[in-house]
């Protein structure tokens, strides 16, 4: 007898995922790194589903076609500019309700020993203390309105750790302990916190990495298949949503499986 051997999934051969019309209807989410990847396709479905966007990257950018919100350019390093973004969305729509935080660099692949340190200052720059910034100047003005959602983009490799990848692997589990560390400060609130774990995913940063290391990485994942930036956004327009009410604090893994402990 044929054994029929199943053709992993690719993004043309996915179900295309419904939303939730009104799901998020009036609600006002701060998203960056949203010039592409896992960031522009979030936005594209919250959007969807009814929020307002505004958009942050380090380079200019549109929103989705059909948006409703701004897009501003952001350096996420800079406290002074963070401040500024926030202080525009408050004045422009009154409230933030949410910010997802996508932005992030891959940093130098190398052993430890070559790693240069102005390579591994700026990972941890922009990947951990990026997002500390985001943190500082977004909780105030949900802890006054009692009510926020914040989701981080972490990484598998935060969890595990990923040899030749030291400075982008201690940023991501930096961000996790960031993020439960300050969800316990927000809980009384009204305000979750939660982070985000992907293992590999379709999105530019496959371009930093060599042949050799993708291939490494893909081949730790069960599923057999990277990851699209729709199961992300599924994922975290939830974790934005009233309903994830009871859970922050928590690192929810997008792995395919690699991390099941």
């Amino acid at each position: 007898m044929n054994e029929q051997v199943e053709t992993p999934p690719t993004a043309s051969t996915l179900p295309e995922f419904g939303f939730w019309p009104g799901r998020h209807q009036e609600r006002v989410f701060l998203i960056t790194g949203a010039s592409g990847g896992l960031g522009s396709g979030a936005a594209e479905r919250l959007s969807r589903e009814g929020a307002i966007i505004v958009g942050a990257d380090v380079r200019e950018a549109e929103l989705p076609p059909e948006a409703e919100g701004m897009f501003r350019v952001l350096d996420v390093t800079s406290p002074e500019q963070w401040k500024k973004l926030v202080d525009e969305t408050l004045q422009k729509y009154g409230r933030i309700d949410g910010a997802l935080f996508c932005h992030g660099v891959q940093g130098p692949e190398f052993p430890v020993e070559d790693v240069p340190l102005d390579g591994w200052q700026r990972t941890l720059d922009i990947n951990l203390t990026g997002c500390f910034n985001g943190l500082q100047a977004v909780v105030p003005a949900m802890k006054s309105a009692r009510y926020g959602r914040i989701a981080m983009l972490s990484s598998i490799a935060g969890r595990e750790g990923n040899e030749n990848m030291t400075a982008y692997s201690v940023a991501k589990a930096g961000l996790i302990t960031l993020g439960k560390s300050v969800a316990k400060e927000t809980a009384k609130y009204g305000i979750t916190i939660n982070s985000i774990a992907p293992s590999m995913f379709q999105t530019p940063l496959l371009k930093d990495l060599s042949p050799e290391r993708n291939a490494a990485l893909l081949s730790r994942v069960p599923m057999g298949r990277i990851g699209y930036p729709a199961e992300f956004a599924a994922l975290a327009s939830w974790l934005l949503s009233v309903e994830a009410s009871y859970m922050t604090g928590q690192t929810l893994d997008l792995s395919g499986g690699r991390s099941v402990s």
